[in-house]
């Protein structure tokens, strides 16, 4: 048989273990998993001596963003799908963000038609939400069962920026979503905590980039854990708690886990790498993002959850500003927050665990696509190996070794925060439903082919905790 495409001498990797296999590919999906097979395709790609992944979903990504007045983040959904591709990840999902007063549905379609226009490889939308009552949540059943919306976002921080929701509708919201078993998504930081802190260094006079990370406890980041951890308790819902930055918001993590509480973490690749001693350097306003960079103490023990279990996926929480804007104050209170991310997931995640002997391979697979397809209702077709299944692979070299700066890397961010960053382990192909999307860091898919994700958990199954 003839197929469109075929893997050759596959060492590829899913979460049951690694097999010797060749991979076929047609319409877009995997026809069929065989040592030494005979058959034909209009292109053969010898894999021999790489290893071949599930592709990667990132399931927390910022494009075309906006901060301010003229501050948008620097990646739209074609190039921040493009880096996305370079990276090994096959699968982003992005977030609808209404202005107040907007209707969800509206606010949807808005952002549907953007991702649309450019997206490189496929793409979901959660929804975040501002404001609960008998409209909005009327919306939010409209966008579930006729949109495909499986997951949404709630934050208990930035009530200036008119993005906090106050605790009697997040209770009101999560029995709702408990309901129609929608993932929510929980941006964890106590308002009050973090306006007092800031209050008393502004006081202080202690308002530098050197400080920021004070401004951000990681007390007021476990407290929220500790929270939506009971709202979770009292309605069932299951809740994601992104960019995890401290050993103290993992400790409470961990606990709720241990009590039954359905809860689950994300953390992300610069708390994997970086401390908070980065503040102190002429580099510091690039790294500033919410929450903050933490300790060393608090980046081994990220490592550790990535180790036991403890945190289920790796997201990027790619949310890139241009230097003119990270860098036009000295005040922390005048940075926007945000870094880039999604290229890296796959290089740091494997060279910095897997080839450190931190991680396997499997558990690998685990955090990058196979927990994230299940936590984010695609299980049905992505973040496996397997026949029928989507053709989202991801063709990696062990051994090729890469430094991640701005020259290397496919946003269109001016800087790198990654500079001066050594993996070894790095992505070479991107396979998009059966198509080549990326290859030896060149971009090869065109703007457009990727394909919105109508999102169902209802076909999932549950995430297994460790």
């Amino acid at each position: 048989m003839t197929f469109d495409l075929l893997l050759r001498n596959c060492r590829a990797v899913d979460v049951t273990g690694v097999q010797e296999c060749d991979v076929a590919i047609e319409d877009g999906r995997i026809a069929k998993l065989a040592r030494n097979a005979e058959d034909q395709a209009d292109r053969v790609i010898d894999c021999r001596g790489m290893l071949v992944f599930p592709g990667a979903i990132d399931g927390h990504v910022h494009f075309e963003m906006d901060y301010g007045p003229g501050i948008r983040t620097a990646d739209d959904f074609r190039t921040g799908t493009e880096s996305a591709a370079c990276g090994g990840v096959t699968t982003v999902i992005d977030f609808v963000t209404p202005r107040r007063g907007q209707s969800l549905i509206e606010a949807f379609e808005e952002r549907l038609g953007a991702a649309q226009a450019k997206a490189v490889v496929d793409f979901g939308l959660h929804v975040c939400v501002l404001e609960v009552n008998g409209q909005r949540l009327s919306e939010l059943r409209h966008l579930v069962s006729e949109r495909g919306v499986a997951s949404v976002k709630v934050f208990t921080a930035y009530r200036a920026r008119g993005l906090m929701i106050d605790d009697g509708s997040l209770v009101r919201l999560a029995r709702e979503m408990a309901a129609m078993d929608v993932l929510m998504l929980c941006h964890c930081e106590n308002e009050d905590m973090i306006a007092k802190a800031t209050e008393e260094l502004v006081f202080e006079g202690r308002t530098g980039i050197e400080h920021y990370e004070s401004s951000r406890p990681d007390f007021a980041e476990a407290e929220a854990v500790n929270r939506i951890g009971f709202v979770s308790s009292l309605t069932g819902v299951e809740f994601l708690v992104v960019h995890i930055s401290s050993a103290a918001a993992l400790s409470s993590l961990r606990a709720l886990k241990r009590s039954g509480v359905r809860a689950r973490g994300e953390t992300c690749p610069h708390y994997l790498l970086f401390t908070k001693d980065l503040y102190a350097t002429d580099r510091g306003p690039l790294y500033v993002m919410a929450p903050p960079l933490r300790t060393e103490v608090d980046r081994r023990s990220l490592w550790q959850g990535i180790a036991d279990g403890a945190i289920d996926v790796v997201g990027s929480d790619h949310a890139p500003y241009l230097a003119v804007h990270k860098t036009r104050s000295k005040d922390f209170r005048e940075v926007p927050g945000g870094v880039q991310g999604t290229e890296v997931i796959v290089p740091v995640l494997f060279s910095e665990g897997v080839r450190k002997g931190i991680i396997g391979l499997e558990r690998f697979v685990e955090l990058t696509s196979h927990n994230p397809a299940r936590l984010y209702g695609l299980s049905h077709r992505k973040g496996r190996i397997a026949v029928g299944w989507d053709a989202d692979l991801v063709v990696l070299d062990p051994s090729k070794r890469v430094r991640l700066g701005k020259e290397v890397l496919h946003s269109a961010l001016d800087h790198s925060i990654y500079e001066g960053i050594e993996v070894t382990g790095y992505p070479v192909i991107t396979i998009s439903r059966g198509e080549v999307v990326a290859e030896n860091g060149q971009v090869l898919g065109r703007p457009g082919r990727g394909q919105y994700l109508h999102r169902s958990r209802k076909r999932a199954e549950p995430v297994q905790l460790r």
